[in-house]
């Protein structure tokens, strides 16, 4: 009977583990545009993440409340269209201390044909390489077209993420699709408010249901004070039962 007790709660475990989808992305929450670091110049940034609230077991088991993820970005512009970029990742861990997370490398571009179109195209082809401690899945390849267009006063920007994870829970069920975009309105010279959408909707495979992904809906705001400076900051709030919750999300940069 104790075996079968057993096999029974490890078959539901991997029954439910395949059902669901996996967090999004704590480390960078960011929408990708098309335009990129101009020739020559270095932009340093730091990603400020942090879970405030989570409700119920299933909300807390992906989100991980009271972590606090801190990222640095550095990026340098190649050509007018092209850059290339590298994280260190930090976070404050079960542990409560902070501790390397792991790192990341990008190569981030937009298509130079389709800048006067009035849809234009990009994209970001990421590796990603963290610790065990730090993400389920540590080791995998993100492949992120980019869609914008501008109506008026307003941007619509597109990110369409596939990613397959290397090991890990997440490995050899195929691509895990992330979509995130934004809506920004140029109010004036000094702040774009925005409307962030970021979601995990899991392996395109075997889609769990809604309630089992993740959506969160996101006021930001967009902060031109000086010239060099980048300031993005914003409230996530969960749509579904996998992302019943609140976080905070900041970015601060600088060009060089």
């Amino acid at each position: 009977m104790r075996r079968l007790a057993m096999t029974i709660a490890a078959v539901t475990w991997v029954t439910a583990s395949a059902s669901r989808a996996w967090a999004i992305d704590f480390y960078e929450i960011q929408i990708y545009d098309i335009y990129t670091t101009p020739p020559g110049h270095l932009t340093l940034e730091l990603h400020s993440n942090t879970v405030n609230t989570a409700t119920g077991v299933e909300a807390k088991e992906a989100l991980h409340p009271y972590q606090i993820h801190e990222t640095l970005e550095a990026t340098y512009g190649i050509l007018q269209w092209l850059e290339i970029g590298q994280y260190f990742a930090t976070a404050k861990l079960g542990a409560g201390n902070y501790e390397y997370a792991g790192s990341r490398t990008k190569c981030h571009f937009g298509i130079p044909q389709t800048f006067d179109w009035p849809i234009r195209f990009g994209g970001n082809v990421e590796l990603d390489y963290m610790r065990f401690a730090a993400e389920e899945n540590p080791f995998s390849l993100e492949l992120r077209p980019i869609v914008e267009t501008s109506i008026g006063k307003f941007t619509i920007v597109g990110n369409l993420p596939f990613s397959d994870p290397f090991n890990g829970p997440g490995a050899h069920k195929g691509f895990q699709f992330s979509p995130s975009g934004e809506i920004v309105y140029d109010l004036s010279r000094w702040v774009a408010p925005a409307i962030e959408y970021y979601g995990d909707m899991g392996a395109i495979a075997a889609l769990p249901s809604v309630q089992r992904q993740q959506h969160f809906i996101v006021p930001a705001a967009n902060l031109y004070l000086i010239d060099r400076l980048e300031l993005n900051l914003g409230v996530g709030i969960g749509l579904t039962r996998a992302s019943n919750g609140v976080f905070l999300k900041s970015i601060v940069g600088w060009t060089f």
